[in-house]
């Protein structure tokens, strides 16, 4: 039996007037349709906003998203006849979009040709990983930021109280001043503000990914936080970052804690831990540095 090697159909078109759609990326008659800046490229396409008035009606326009630049169609087929159909389908249009009987979504076909299908190679990405431990031994300036990572939350700052309703009492003056401003614009040649600042902004928008307003820091009905008995082992550890990973790491107390009232789906626990390993992380390629005991984020 011959086996038919599969065909790629690309048809490219200028777009003469804006195509109103909510996205950019769309399927039609089994084809994929993806419009772009430039056919030379696959650069994100020129948007903007049309407004339509609605006949005997006294109030603003609606707001419709529309799209400017250049449209290309693409379908895989193995049986060529079929695909060469599909893409007929397609020509047959004029316009594409919302409202193509106004004259939006005015298409002037250019391009259309058939080519074996390479299927392209995904690219490989590693995995992140929360580490279990913190493992070997690292430089002390890179331990004291470890630790004021791990305590940010869990003092009063100017946008938020601490995330266990009470204050720890923080020894180290520099990593408290750090964890108490790390929200504000104040730095005092404080290294470590800057520090915590980047790596919250980052596991913020990582774990952060679903709106679910909550109205407290945890779910009373599944039992209470003894918060008192929490801060008091949280200020026990500070002086070590080893102790006070494994602490995090294993504490349920802190993984049912939100970590924000408006994302109530993001642990606490997964927030701290996410931080200390990307600080982890950079330190290693390089990003932090360390001079003469002293620690820096570097401009590469």
């Amino acid at each position: 039996m011959v086996t038919q090697t599969k065909k790629l159909f690309t048809l490219e078109g200028k777009l003469l007037t804006p195509l109103l759609t909510s996205n950019s990326f769309f399927q039609k008659h089994g084809c994929w349709i993806k419009i772009v800046n430039n056919l030379s490229s696959n650069k994100k396409p020129r948007r903007s906003y049309i407004g339509l008035l609605t006949k005997g009606e006294r109030k603003a326009p609606n707001q419709l998203l529309a799209f400017r630049g250049f449209i290309r169609v693409t379908c895989v087929e193995q049986n060529e006849e079929r695909g060469r159909k599909r893409m007929e389908k397609i020509l047959a249009y004029d316009n594409l979009g919302c409202n193509s009987n106004q004259g939006y979504g005015k298409i002037k076909w250019l391009n259309y040709k058939v080519e074996p299908y390479k299927k392209e190679k995904q690219p490989q990405y590693k995995k992140f990983k929360i580490r279990k431990g913190l493992g070997p031994n690292y430089p002390k300036p890179l331990q004291r930021l470890l630790i004021a990572l791990m305590l940010h939350d869990f003092v009063h700052t100017e946008k938020h109280p601490s995330k266990i309703y009470q204050e720890i009492t923080i020894e180290d003056l520099e990593i408290r001043e750090a964890c108490l401003n790390h929200h504000s614009t104040i730095l005092n040649g404080n290294t470590l503000i800057k520090l915590i600042k980047r790596y919250d902004s980052i596991a913020s928008c990582i774990t952060r990914k679903r709106s679910y307003k909550t109205k407290t820091r945890y779910d009373i009905a599944e039992g209470e936080i003894d918060f008192s008995k929490l801060k008091e082992e949280i200020e026990e550890k500070q002086q070590s970052a080893y102790r006070l990973y494994s602490f995090i790491y294993c504490s349920q107390e802190i993984n049912r804690l939100v970590e924000a009232i408006s994302f109530g789906k993001s642990s606490l626990r997964t927030h701290l831990l996410l931080m200390v390993n990307l600080a982890i992380n950079e330190y290693y390629i390089g990003r932090i540095k360390i001079t003469k005991g002293k620690i820096s984020l570097s401009a590469k």
